[in-house]
């Protein structure tokens, strides 16, 4: 397969590169990088609207570019760079979960959702915890081990949101699960500058998970590999009712 890697926490970030070398060892995955330059983490599904975005080669099928995380999947699928369709697009592994709620904000799940609005199949790959290390190459090896047994959950209009527990042995089997509820409780730093205006830093808090069995927190929080298909489209209230 052809497949396009991506992230939100840009070319830096270990996850994607665990994920790129499990991909490749020993099969005939042909793998292509187009990641932001810089740490794009919470920009959810902006895009670049005005101005250029900058896209930068960096080594052989590997690319910078100054914008967003569904900026790279638009100039993949859109540009030059690839000489050929990806049959699969991944974006991650996140530095950290995306949970729930945390999809909306999730720079990695918009890159998901960007390919799957080309009618790609797409997943949004996270581990889901906040520790300060992470298996990235436990969760790369599952994946790569995994792939075609994954690729059959996606459909038309959906991209899948998977999110790993963080272990050195990745034994556990994975669940389907639905997208739990999770407030933040943020609060805002602010101060004078030297040049008198008033500067504010958003200083993440303390994030909640409602308790529910069958959500992705539920599962991951039990030792488990969360797969969530989610809907790309937006509902309205009547939409649900009906559903």
């Amino acid at each position: 397969m052809n497949i396009l890697l991506t992230n939100d926490d840009g070319i830096s970030c270990q996850g994607i590169w665990a994920l790129k070398s499990a991909l490749e060892a020993g099969t005939s995955h042909k793998i292509y990088v187009i990641v932001p330059e810089d740490n794009r983490s919470g920009i959810s599904h902006g895009i670049t609207m005005r101005g250029p975005i900058r896209v930068r080669y960096r080594e052989e099928r590997v690319w910078t570019c100054s914008g967003t995380p569904a900026d790279c999947v638009i100039v993949g699928l859109l540009g030059e760079h690839l000489p050929v369709r990806p049959d699969l697009i991944l974006s991650g592994i996140n530095e950290g979960p995306n949970l729930g709620t945390d999809i909306i904000y999730s720079g990695t799940a918009a890159a998901a959702r960007q390919g799957a609005l080309h009618g790609i199949p797409s997943f949004a790959l996270s581990m889901g915890t906040y520790d300060s290390f992470f298996y990235y190459d436990v969760a790369a090896r599952y994946i790569a081990e995994n792939l075609e047994k994954f690729l059959p959950l996606w459909g038309k209009d959906t991209f899948i949101n998977i999110n790993f527990p963080n272990t050195a042995s990745l034994q556990a089997d994975f669940r389907i699960t639905y997208p739990s509820r999770r407030s933040y409780k943020d609060t805002l730093v602010r101060f004078v500058g030297p040049d008198g205006h008033h500067y504010c830093f958003i200083d993440g808090g303390e994030v909640s998970t409602h308790p529910e069995e069958g959500s992705d927190a539920d599962a991951v929080e039990r030792g488990y590999v969360s797969i969530s298909r989610v809907y790309i489209h937006p509902l309205s209230v009547e939409q649900v009712k009906t559903t």
